[in-house]
């Protein structure tokens, strides 16, 4: 094996043509609204922990691939000590007037952590005599520094649009760790869409089907797992009640079936995540690891990357149950006939149009209707 093939693979193309356009379109500013307002860090943590209110919501699974070590942690509280500054936060307000922190994660989670006891301060550089305490051996007064310590906060409000949120998160986030549009989502709609994908993005049957390829550090195996949820629920009209449509703008779209499926039943979690499941374990057992990948090329010296745009053609074609009566040695061929069509037909460029979108469902609509009449 070539060794560049050992290495895990990545999805073709995360930021597609179409995907960033958006951004320039003409913004309705008559509909950004952006407060700015102040927190006690005792205010906040009790906002926070207040289980029957929770007016501040903070995503126990959003990492940035890394966390704050004890020294940082401790650095941290050894700045708010002394009275210096800290960065603004971003807030955004839901419909239901809760706040989704959605910058400065890492902070207010470390401080929480600290008021809470759960670790000690090390290797501070400057208070050396509050080295080794955790907030309950500090100095009345001390404590009481942390928990007056104020806060800046920048609250982004309804009804700011999806999209202006977006480019609002990604400006703020540019200076450290700049996240992917997925990422931004996760943060965004938490709640039944969000624990739903990160589910399905650790099953057995998701990582056999994928060849355990699409890691998940980045959010890509969830980033691929909602658009095949959200151009499901649209193909099988779903969605028309909420007047939900796709018109070439991806991120507008999944924000709005994110919410949609937080709104949702269990009952209809439970069928999606049944359909997905089936679908990977169809296709498993039809084309085995490599069936999300085009053919090598012949002046190509390795694999291929699973492709996005077949991910959400063929697991659409796996969701139907004439797969389970074929058999699978004519269906692997016929498959992978239909495999080579989409090829040619260019699913690695403007795959976010809406044409491009329509043209590779309606190609699995004929296959199924040409060959089974499911």
């Amino acid at each position: 094996m070539n060794p560049s093939e050992s290495k895990k693979d990545e999805i073709e193309d995360e930021t597609l043509e179409g995907e960033e356009t958006y951004l320039s379109k003409d913004y309705p500013f008559s509909q950004i609204k952006i407060d700015k307002d102040q927190f006690s860090l005792f205010e906040l943590k009790r906002k926070f922990e207040d289980k029957n209110r929770q007016d501040i919501l903070i995503d126990p699974d959003f990492q940035r691939n890394f966390v704050w070590s004890y020294v940082q942690k401790s650095e941290l509280i050894e700045s708010i000590l002394m009275g210096i500054p800290l960065p603004v936060i971003y807030l955004f307000e839901q419909a239901d007037g809760k706040k989704q922190v959605v910058d400065g994660r890492q902070r207010l989670t470390s401080i929480f952590s600290f008021m809470n006891n759960e670790f000690a301060l090390t290797e501070l550089k400057i208070l050396n005599d509050e080295s080794t305490k955790k907030f309950e051996k500090l100095n009345p007064l001390l404590q009481a520094k942390i928990e007056d310590y104020q806060i800046q906060a920048y609250l982004i409000k309804p009804p700011t649009p999806e999209r202006i949120k977006f480019d609002i998160f990604d400006r703020v986030n540019r200076s450290g760790t700049q996240l992917n549009h997925q990422e931004m989502r996760n943060a965004l709609h938490q709640g039944k869409s969000t624990r739903l994908i990160k589910e399905l993005a650790e099953t057995l049957e998701f990582k056999e089907a994928t060849g355990n390829a699409i890691t998940d550090k980045r959010m890509k195996g969830r980033y691929i797992i909602i658009r095949f949820l959200s151009f499901y629920m649209l193909q099988m009209g779903w969605l028309k009640e909420e007047k939900i449509e796709y018109k070439s703008d991806i991120d507008d779209f999944l924000s709005k079936t994110m919410m949609y499926i937080n709104a949702m039943t269990d009952e209809y979690i439970q069928e999606l995540r049944d359909t997905f499941l089936k679908a990977m374990k169809r296709s498993y057992r039809i084309l085995g690891s490599d069936g999300f990948r085009f053919t090598k090329r012949t002046d190509e010296g390795n694999r291929r990357p699973i492709n996005m745009a077949l991910f959400e053609a063929l697991t659409y074609l796996f969701t139907h149950d004439f797969i389970d009566s074929a058999k699978p040695e004519n269906l692997k061929t016929e498959i992978e006939s239909l495999k080579t069509k989409f090829d040619n037909q260019g699913f690695s460029q403007q795959v976010d149009s809406s044409t491009k979108v329509e043209e590779r469902f309606a190609g699995v609509s004929r296959f199924v209707k040409e060959y089974y009449h499911d």
